[in-house]
């Protein structure tokens, strides 16, 4: 499994020969666009966790799917119902491509190498409350596993410690977000002590802030918790 970070929430992972794009968000759309064309057009599903325009660009969505024109795209309900609407100067998303992902499903992509097949779950429910006058939207929680491989986790913006996420594999959880603070980053890493977590939702903070948040959600982390950093190229490989 290869997890690429292209800015703040943005995913691309790479396994059993299938390649998904998980909440490409306003902040991502020049390392997006940076894959290449190649890329982009060999993409199978684009996830979305919610509906919040850092986690889903109606504009840089339209582009992908326009390149991919094969891929599916798996929503949060409330998420898939907006989709299905022209905004934002975007036009609706095919309704034969759109499908609602809502806690409790699931969704198989056979194989293209000879492996088993893909499956991407939701769980979860909601987004975590910025403020009381805000109006709590839609959630979904990512999990992807092939056959008895490592499971990828992705919180999107929720720390809910769900029992999908307890001692998984690996998880792309939010560092840093303006709905939470540091120690209940910490209080959810401890909960759910996932063997490898990786720090999304990071392009809210200056460098100088992440480095804090990343460094106290490292030195704070359950012993058997590795929280790692993304490498220069963005990418970290997981055997198995």
């Amino acid at each position: 499994m290869k997890i690429r970070h292209l800015v703040h929430s943005c995913l691309l992972v790479e396994v059993a020969g299938r390649r998904l794009l998980i909440d490409p968000g306003g902040f991502s759309g020049d390392a997006v666009r940076g894959l290449g064309r190649e890329v982009l057009a060999g993409i199978d599903a684009v996830l979305v966790t919610h509906q919040h325009p850092d986690h889903v660009d109606r504009a840089l969505l339209d582009e992908v799917l326009g390149l991919a024109t094969g891929a599916e795209v798996l929503a949060e309900p409330e998420t898939a119902d907006q989709l299905a609407e022209a905004a934002a100067g975007a036009p609706p998303v095919d309704p034969d491509r759109l499908r609602a992902f809502a806690v409790g499903d699931a969704h198989e992509l056979p194989a293209q190498d000879g492996a088993a097949p893909l499956l991407i779950r939701a769980a979860g429910g909601r987004h975590a409350v910025i403020h009381p006058d805000l109006p709590q939207v839609g959630n979904t929680a990512l999990l992807l596993q092939v056959g008895d491989g490592p499971r990828l986790g992705i919180t999107g913006d929720s720390l809910e410690v769900l029992e999908e996420f307890v001692g998984i594999d690996v998880l792309a959880f939010a560092v840093v977000a303006p709905w939470s603070k540091m120690a209940e980053t910490i209080d959810f890493l401890r909960a759910v002590r996932p063997r490898l977590a990786l720090p999304v939702h990071d392009g809210v903070a200056s460098p100088g802030g992440r480095a804090i948040y990343l460094r106290q959600a490292t030195n704070l982390a359950p012993e058997g918790t590795e929280v790692r950093d993304w490498p220069a190229d963005g990418v970290v490989e997981i055997p198995g």
